[in-house]
């Protein structure tokens, strides 16, 4: 007598246990926007690795172009991209030299 009990408590127990996942599966279903956010994240995620891939050919074109300029040439752009703030100073001020001149010829 003990079998069939036994046996119709472990069926109430599994019953239980898939009724819980149905619930939770269905509870997921109907997060719409939990789901928009977690989709969200996967393609932030995706976008991030596809930068640092990109980022990584062109550094190695780069490293290629420099490569094969003459040797005086690759090492002032070697300069350069070790001092992007005094690269970016000296456009700066070669803009306004510009500007200033042009203002001068009106």
């Amino acid at each position: 007598m003990t079998e069939p009990k036994d046996q119709l408590q472990r069926d109430v127990e599994r019953t239980r246990r898939e009724l819980g996942e149905t619930v939770e599966a269905l509870a997921h279903k109907t997060d719409v926007p939990g789901r928009v956010k977690e989709q969200a994240h996967e393609t932030a995620g995706r976008v991030r690795e596809q930068a640092h891939e990109t980022a990584a050919k062109m550094t190695a074109a780069t490293d290629q172009a420099i490569g094969s300029l003459p040797e005086p040439v690759a090492e002032q752009v070697e300069k350069a991209r070790r001092h992007p703030g005094a690269l970016a100073a000296a456009l700066i001020a070669l803009i306004v030299a510009i500007w200033a001149i042009s203002r001068r010829n009106r």
